[in-house]
């Protein structure tokens, strides 16, 4: 049997032990696979694809199992929704611009809106049955301006592990942009139980209209199941 036919039974068996706790039944009996699945699925492809390079089908099999579950680490969750509206947010940059003596000139742009401050926050909730810990990365994003023309807001986010490798990576569009503004996105995913003692990076971006407007960094490890430690960097 070639490698090339050994790879998708062995990848495919080993991401189903993933998959069990990753689908849902839908209310007619059927079933769907969220976010992790598919991670998973893919993960399992790629990692026997590499191990059977090397090592044939016993490579094939370890090598779907460590990318099966780089695969979940990502059950991914985003959401964004406008919390306050151009009118307070506009007002807000012009009193700091008159208590900060800039009250000559243009407090907010007169024909632009444009991103004026860009803020994340990471913070973690308690394991589930399975020791997987959900991390919730909730950023703020304000826009000023009095212009027509309301710029493309996407925000990147990106997870590297101990040794600087990209574990996964999304780019999500902010929706409801409709001006200036205060905008909040949510987005978690979680660690996987055998994440206990490695260090992962958390790295989320705002792109304003395709130009990097500012970059926040974490550093998230877990300690004993229970605690993670976040830094700022």
């Amino acid at each position: 049997m070639s490698i090339s036919s050994l790879k998708r039974p062995v990848a495919a068996a080993v991401a189903g032990i993933f998959l069990l706790s990753a689908c849902a039944t839908n209310p007619d009996g059927s079933y769907k696979m969220d976010d992790r699945a598919t991670g998973a699925l893919i993960g399992a492809a790629a990692g026997c694809a590499v191990g059977a390079a090397a090592k044939g089908a016993q490579g094939c099999a370890v090598g779907a199992a460590v990318g099966a579950a780089a695969g979940f680490l990502i059950g991914w969750y985003f959401e964004s929704k406008k919390v306050a509206d151009a009118k307070q947010v506009n007002n807000e940059y012009e009193q700091q611009s008159k208590l900060k003596g800039k009250a000559k000139g243009e407090p907010v742009p007169k024909n632009e809106v444009v991103p004026a401050k860009f803020e994340s926050k990471v913070t973690t909730a308690a394991p589930d049955q399975s020791g997987q810990k959900e991390i919730q990365v909730t950023s703020n994003t304000d826009l000023v301006g009095y212009g027509d023309k309301v710029p493309e807001l996407q925000q990147k986010y990106a997870i590297y592990d101990e040794k600087n490798n990209l574990v996964e990576e999304k780019t999500e569009k902010l929706a409801a942009v409709d001006g200036a503004g205060r905008y909040e996105t949510s987005s978690k995913f979680k660690l996987p139980a055998e994440a206990k003692g490695k260090k992962y990076t958390v790295k989320t971006t705002l792109v304003s209209n395709n130009k990097t407007y500012k970059e926040n960094t974490y550093k998230v490890t877990e300690l004993d199941g229970q605690r993670l430690i976040l830094a700022a960097l």
